[in-house]
């Protein structure tokens, strides 16, 4: 076979890949999970791998594009090698730059590979009928009132709002926002077939009612934005000036009559500025604040990869009971995680990347008129994937898309195409592949492949043994399946909890000498995860009550003092806290404590305190169960010990 003809195949092979990995992401929620995301790591790896082929095979391959945006995102993975060496906990910050190393791998494989016209097209019109689907889905659970994605239930807080594929549904309307400027575009502006054009316009429909269902204000915002500035740049074009106008009306009505039938989306508005409900504003001002505190304890190099979801609880405020696992706005988030250096070492990639866009703009149209009267595929995706990122970058301000591998992985390779428009505007960013530089990209790339699937592979292992763990039916197999997962990833803070946890569950159920033995199994399981992960608060907790179970109460006030440290706010850790006070016979105290979980009623107040206390501002059976027995059982058995004691 000929080196052209392998070459085609390569090609190819490796515009499958890329396009099997935005897809799958997408659909398997976001790849958010760990298997997904196991998958996802293999299939950009090996699009990695058939690009070395491909320079390896065909001598043709004699030069590299690697325009100024390359060497900032380099930058950063080398500031964030640095971090993870430093990090607390190992484990998440791993997992963190992994992510990273995806995305730098995705957009050097889809610049260097996918910037032919026809790769672009066909990668632009796979991912807008794939979002499609996913939006119609959306559209689908709204009508019918389902609460499900796939085989997964979603968590009630979503319930009436539309998420597609994703669990959440700000994420859903995320990924759609990046799509629908790039379907408009290429329907109002694109040199396509009159099918093409109205299968196109009923995409963009779908896309637009998917945002529209996702009931996320900040997606309603970005995407208004991001219409509005579309609506202005074709009103600087003569030939496009009318289409400019209809789209105006048509979105226009299509938004008024949506409100107007929709009373959960008037709900969404008004209920922004009433306090105690989920669509409050002040529930993420409140998180930012926290976020804030949290990033002046490391100002210059941030907490570490990922490390705000361990940082956040000594900062929790009282009414932030849940866990939210990043700060719900990229931009902070980046500050509290990667510090100053971070931020600028992003700012400075997001700067060059805006250099590009704009130098490449004019080479973009089908003549050197900006005001050019002819339609262009070529100027229609800069357009539409230039305004995709704006509307990402804008919903990032109240959102954490950026997080999520699927809205990710769109972003990058949309950067990545935009970015490859440069080589139009210039040669200078050609790279002469000679024999040390094929050596390099070896190297690079090689090694970063390698790396991706070796930690695919060990992250699907470990799934297995985790999933097997909680399908097992006696407590030997679980503790099997959680030592082997434990075996598999040693550094997994999660694991080691879970194991001293169940033995310090199953002693309570367990004889005297074997009570003893799984209550020390307990403890050392929960020394491990504490030096695993030196922030976990709960971890700290059950290790004190396995040791006041162990009548080592000095060693467990310890524990519990670092746990109050740790999570001062958090209704579970309180809650932990008054039950070793009163198995030390502390009563006062342990009264204390557990009415700031959830204290008795007075009748001589016209309120009801039972709903106060901070296990009211979480809804699921766990913490109702934990508040109920608090009232019925804690707190009247420890007035009664106070009153024998007077």
């Amino acid at each position: 076979m000929d080196p052209k003809t392998l070459d085609n195949i390569f090609e190819k092979g490796i515009l499958g890949l890329v396009l099997a990995a935005l897809l799958f992401s997408a659909l398997a929620t976001g790849a958010v999970r760990t298997l997904e995301f196991a998958i996802v790591e293999t299939l950009v790896a090996t699009a990695g791998i058939l690009w070395l082929v491909r320079i390896w095979v065909n001598p043709n391959h004699k030069r590299l594009l690697l325009p100024p945006v390359v060497w900032p995102m380099l930058l950063f993975l080398g500031y964030a090698a640095f971090h993870y060496m430093q990090a607390d906990v190992e484990y998440t910050a791993r997992r963190e730059v992994l992510r990273l190393v995806l995305y730098a791998l995705l957009f050097l494989v889809v610049l260097n590979n996918l910037h032919k016209s026809d790769c672009t097209q066909l990668v632009l019109y796979v991912m807008l009928m794939g979002g499609t689907g996913i939006a119609i889905y959306g559209l689908v659970q709204v009508i019918a009132g389902s609460e499900s994605v796939w085989h997964f239930t979603r968590p009630s807080q979503y319930t009436g709002r539309g998420s597609g594929t994703f669990i959440n549904p700000n994420h859903f309307a995320g990924f759609l926002g990046m799509l629908l400027p790039l379907c408009l575009a290429s329907v109002l502006t694109g040199r396509i077939s009159q099918p093409m054009r109205i299968l196109l316009g009923y995409s963009a429909l779908m896309l637009l009612g998917g945002v529209a269902v996702s009931m996320s204000r900040g997606a309603w915002i970005s995407t208004a934005l991001m219409l509005l500035s579309l609506v202005v740049i074709l009103g600087l074009r003569k030939q496009f000036r009318l289409k400019g106008i209809i789209l105006t009306c048509v979105v226009l009505g299509i938004i008024s009559l949506f409100f107007v039938k929709s009373d959960f989306a008037q709900s969404r508005i008004s209920r922004v500025s009433t306090p105690g409900t989920p669509e409050h504003v002040g529930s993420r001002t409140q998180l930012w604040s926290a976020a804030a505190d949290v990033w002046k304890e490391e100002k210059l190099l941030g907490v570490g990869p990922a490390h705000f979801d361990h940082r956040f609880p000594e900062h929790r405020p009282t009414t932030l009971q849940s866990r939210p696992v990043r700060v719900h706005n990229d931009y902070l988030n980046l500050l509290v995680d990667w510090g100053l250096i971070g931020l600028l070492l992003a700012g400075v990639w997001l700067g060059t990347l805006t250099f590009v866009i704009i130098r490449s703009w004019k080479y973009s149209q089908r003549t050197s008129s900006d005001l050019s009267a002819k339609t262009s595929n070529r100027a229609a995706f800069v357009l539409g994937s230039t305004l995709g990122l704006g509307a990402l970058g804008l919903h990032s301000f109240v959102d954490f898309n950026l997080h999520i591998p699927s809205n990710a992985m769109l972003a990058t390779t949309l950067a990545a195409l935009l970015t490859a428009f440069i080589r139009f505007a210039t040669e200078r960013y050609w790279v002469p592949l000679k024999m040390p530089q094929r050596l390099a990209l070896t190297v690079v790339v090689g090694g970063a492949s390698v790396l991706l699937l070796g930690q695919a592979l060990g992250q699907a292992q470990e799934h297995g043994a985790i999933t097997a763990s909680q399908e097992a039916k006696s407590f030997p197999e679980q503790v099997t399946q959680l030592e082997r997962a434990m075996e598999l990833e040693p550094n997994n803070p999660k694991t080691a909890a879970s194991l001293g946890e169940i033995h310090r569950r199953h002693a309570m159920e367990s004889r005297f000498a074997a009570k003893r033995s799984h209550l020390d199994k307990a403890a050392s399981w929960l020394r491990k995860a504490i030096r695993l992960n030196p922030h976990d608060a709960y971890s700290h907790a059950r290790l004190g009550m396995a040791l006041d179970q162990l009548n080592q109460s000095e060693e467990a006030e310890k524990m519990f003092t670092k746990a109050e440290q740790l999570d001062p706010n958090g209704y579970m850790t309180v809650a932990y806290i008054a039950w070793h006070k009163m198995h030390i016979k502390d009563y006062a105290a342990a009264k204390k404590y557990f009415e700031r979980v959830s204290p008795l009623d007075d009748p001589s107040t016209p309120e009801n305190e039972s709903e106060k206390g901070l296990v009211a501002w979480r809804s699921e059976s766990a913490a109702t169960n934990l508040a109920n027995q608090i009232r019925a059982v804690y707190l009247p058995y420890i007035n009664e010990q106070l009153e024998d004691a007077d």
